[in-house]
């Protein structure tokens, strides 16, 4: 568990160009080419935003600078006139990718956002040469590697079927065109042996996200497990579930909630890119 909670504060801390869609989503569009190739937008129509085709990456951009602050890997010139982080990204020659920003000559007498977003850059750009001969390092979510593995001496996953199905009704019925809510319980029911199935044969199945309690101001990593419920071949939904300790250093792991797969692959690209046939949504 972690005591930080993402907040977007690279939209307070920098400016990014207004509006966003004119001045910042072209240059999401530069940083997309740069990097690897990636699906950085939405496969189902209704999450698809026409003013931002790179939603992924976005999101991940923001709750990256968040972790990076949180670890104090942001990186500012020793004349206070630059700062960058690293993206994560790497171009397909391996070479990481920086957010470069300026000060902003309006702060802080007109505005509280200190820094003036410039351009995505590479290590060997002219920019990071002159301003940052030590450059920063990638965000890190977590200590122990372990956090990403399921156990599968901890099944099965407890879930409250009824809660889960009352949460998220409207998605469900989205999902699986079924609106009884006793045959929702039991489909769920044989999704979820089955993916206890699928994790007791192959654990990588489970991918991991980074949750935050806003109420608590707790961040922790928490495990997707695919729902296949119409087709064995296609899942539906993404299972959300947290390792927890009930007491006497005894775990178990509870079904929290569902997810579209596109939310679901958008939060644990935060963490890392998941390479895993079911969540890929392209």
């Amino acid at each position: 568990m972690y005591s930080y909670r993402p907040e977007y504060n690279l939209l307070s801390d920098a400016y990014l160009g207004s509006p966003l869609e004119v001045h910042f989503f072209p240059k999401l569009a530069l940083l997309a080419n740069m990097a690897k190739t990636e699906p950085w937008n939405f496969k189902t129509p209704q999450f698809i935003d026409s003013k931002n085709p790179y939603p992924i990456l976005y999101n991940y951009l923001n709750f990256t600078y968040d972790r990076l602050l949180y670890e104090k890997k942001i990186a500012i010139s020793d004349d206070n006139h630059a700062m960058c982080f690293n993206t994560g990204l790497q171009t397909s020659n391996e070479e990481d990718i920086f957010a470069f920003f300026v000060t902003n000559k309006r702060y802080p007498l007109e505005t509280n956002k200190r820094w003036w977003f410039v351009k995505f850059c590479v290590q060997s750009s002219y920019e990071m040469i002159h301003n940052f001969p030590k450059t920063p390092d990638i965000a890190n979510y977590f200590d122990n590697a372990s956090e990403l593995i399921f156990d599968k001496k901890l099944l099965p996953i407890r879930i409250n079927y009824p809660h889960i199905i009352d949460d998220n009704f409207a998605r469900l019925v989205e999902s699986i065109g079924i609106d009884n809510k006793h045959m929702l319980s039991q489909l769920l029911q044989v999704a979820v042996q089955r993916a206890e199935q699928r994790v007791i044969r192959n654990y990588k199945i489970a991918i991991p996200q980074l949750y935050t309690d806003k109420s608590q101001g707790i961040s922790k990593i928490q495990l997707l497990l695919p729902l296949f419920i119409q087709s064995p071949s296609r899942a539906d939904l993404a299972l959300v579930v947290e390792r927890i300790n009930t007491g006497n250093d005894n775990d178990v792991y509870l079904g929290r909630t569902v997810l579209p797969l596109d939310w679901a692959y958008m939060n644990s690209r935060r963490i890392v890119r998941p390479d895993i046939d079911w969540i890929q949504i392209l």
